[in-house]
C-alpha cells in the first residue's frame, strides 16, 4: 500500500522524540530545684519513692538515675515492636495452602515481622494460569499473583509462594542459582524443593522491618522467569466480535499466527512451552502446540515463536506499510479491561477495540522508524498491563492485515488507555521476519 501520505502524516514521522507551648517532650519548661539530688542519689531508689517532687523533678531524676544505672529504662521505639503484615488468600484457589506454608516458614525465619491470614489483607493473592508474580506497593503490602504455569513446569508450590511473599517482604530476585538461596527463583533447578530463606534472607527483612535498612523503592513488579512484567491488556474495548483464526495465547501474554508454525509476540513476553492457536477464548477451542524454539529480534520488542508442528488456521499476513495517520486499525488482546495494574484477572474471551494510527509525537520515546503511535480511543480506551505483542491490524481488501504488535504504553503512566499506545511497526521488519521463517505465505 502507497506510504506517501501528505505533511503531517506517517511520511513524517521517521524520526525519535526525547522522553512526574509545651516543648518536644511535653514537659512544661520551670525552673527546677535540684539541691538535694545528690541526697537522693546516695540512698538509692527507696528515698526517691518516699518523697513527693514535682513531677518535672521526677522525670529528670528518672533520667539521671537510668544514666548512672540505677534504674531500667525500657526501649518504647516503634521499630522494635513486630509488624504484622495480614495476607488474603482468599482467591489463591488451590494453593491456599501453599501461603499459609508460606506464612509459617517466615514467621519461624525472622523476628521483627509476622504474618498472619485475613480479608482483605495488607497482601492479595491471585491465581492464573501466568507465570507467579509479585507486584509490592510498599513494605509489607501489595499484590501477588501464583501462575500455574511454573508449577505445569514441575517448579515446587511452596518454594514459589515463600518466594513471591519474599517480594512483599522487601527481597529482590538474585538469580544465583542456588537452591539454597528462596530469591534465586526460577534460577535454581525445577527439582528445587527448598522453600526456606537463607539466613542473609532472613536477616535483610529482620533489618527492612527493624527499621535499620531503608526500604526498596515501590512500583517495581518481579516475575518468576525474570522477564518484564506481562505488558498491556485491552481496556475499554468489548468482547471479540470475531472468531479470529490467527489468535495465539502465549501465557499471559497474546500473539498472532504468521504462518504454519510461526507466532509472532512481543520480546519482553516470558517464552512459553505451549500455545493455543485458532481461537478468541484463552481456555478452551483451537489447538494447542508447542513451542520449540523463540528468536527475538536485536533491536525491537519483538519475538518469533517456532510451533512444534503446523496447524490449519489461516495466518495473518503482513503487509508491505503500516499506513498513515488516521489509518483505522483494531487492536485485540487478552486480559483485564479496567485501567489499574492488578485490578482484575483476564477474561476468558479477547477482547477488541477500534483505534487509528496517531502522529509520532503523540508518544514518548517511540522510534519512530520501527514502531506505530496508537491511539487511545475517546481518551480513556486503550492497550493496558497483559497484552503485550497482541495484534494490531488494519482491513486491506476486506482482510485483516497484521500491522503491529503491542509493546509499551505511549506516556509513561502506569495507568492504562491515559494516552496512546506503542506496537512494533511489523511491516518495518517485514523481510527480517521473512528470513528468520523460512518465507513468509504469499
Amino acid at each position: 500500500m502507497d506510504r506517501s501520505p501528505p505533511a503531517g502524516t506517517r511520511s513524517g514521522r521517521r524520526r525519535s522524540h526525547p522522553q512526574p507551648a509545651y516543648d518536644e517532650s511535653g514537659i512544661p519548661q520551670t525552673p527546677i530545684d535540684t539541691s538535694n539530688i545528690n541526697e537522693h542519689l546516695s540512698m538509692g531508689g527507696r528515698m526517691f519513692r518516699r518523697h513527693n517532687l514535682p513531677r518535672t523533678a521526677g522525670a529528670l531524676l528518672v533520667m539521671v538515675l537510668a544514666a548512672l544505672g540505677l534504674v531500667a529504662v525500657e526501649a518504647t521505639a516503634a521499630s522494635a515492636a513486630v509488624r504484622t503484615v495480614y495476607y488474603d488468600a482468599s482467591r489463591a484457589g488451590e494453593f491456599r495452602t501453599n501461603f499459609d506454608q508460606a506464612a509459617t516458614i517466615w514467621n519461624s525465619s525472622v523476628s521483627t515481622v509476622r504474618l498472619a491470614p485475613r480479608t482483605p489483607g495488607n497482601v492479595t493473592i491471585y491465581v492464573d494460569d501466568g507465570w507467579p508474580r509479585a507486584q509490592p506497593t510498599g513494605l509489607g503490602s501489595g499484590r501477588v499473583w501464583m501462575g500455574r504455569q511454573a508449577v505445569n513446569q514441575g517448579y515446587d508450590r511452596t518454594r514459589i509462594a515463600t518466594h513471591e511473599m519474599g517480594h512483599i517482604l522487601g527481597l529482590p530476585d538474585r538469580r544465583t542459582g542456588l537452591c539454597s538461596d528462596l530469591m534465586s527463583g526460577s534460577s535454581a533447578p525445577v527439582s528445587c524443593r527448598n522453600a526456606y530463606p537463607s539466613a542473609a534472607e532472613a536477616s535483610r527483612v529482620n533489618s527492612l522491618f527493624g527499621g535499620t535498612l531503608t526500604a526498596p523503592t515501590t512500583g517495581v513488579s518481579y516475575t518468576w522467569t525474570g522477564a518484564e512484567d506481562p505488558g498491556p491488556f485491552v481496556v475499554g474495548g468489548r468482547p471479540a466480535s470475531e472468531n479470529y483464526p490467527w489468535m495465539v495465547y502465549v501465557s499471559g501474554c497474546t500473539g498472532t499466527l504468521i504462518k504454519a508454525n510461526w507466532a509472532v509476540t512481543a520480546r519482553h513476553c516470558s517464552t512459553p512451552s505451549s500455545v493455543r492457536v485458532g481461537s478468541v477464548n484463552r481456555t478452551s477451542g483451537g489447538t494447542v502446540v508447542r513451542v520449540t524454539r523463540a528468536v527475538s529480534h536485536p533491536s525491537v520488542d519483538v519475538k518469533l515463536l517456532q510451533l512444534a508442528s503446523s496447524v490449519s488456521y489461516a495466518p495473518a499476513p503482513i503487509p508491505g506499510t503500516s499506513g498513515a495517520v488516521g489509518t483505522a486499525t483494531r487492536i485485540i488482546g487478552w486480559g483485564q479491561t479496567c485501567p489499574q495494574r492488578g485490578c482484575g484477572s483476564a477474561p476468558a474471551v479477547a477482547n477488541e477495540l477500534d483505534t487509528s494510527i496517531v502522529a509520532d509525537s503523540r508518544c514518548i520515546g517511540i522510534n519512530a522508524t520501527y514502531e506505530i503511535c496508537t491511539n487511545n480511543t475517546n481518551g480513556n480506551s486503550g492497550a493496558c498491563y497483559g497484552d503485550s505483542g497482541g495484534p494490531q491490524v488494519r482491513r486491506i481488501n476486506g482482510v485483516w492485515n497484521l500491522i503491529g504488535a503491542t509493546s509499551r504504553a505511549g506516556n509513561n503512566n502506569p495507568t492504562c488507555a491515559t494516552g496512546p499506545s506503542i506496537y512494533v511497526d511489523l511491516p518495518s521488519i517485514r523481510s527480517w521476519i521473512n528470513t528468520q521463517v523460512g518465507g513468509l505465505p504469499a
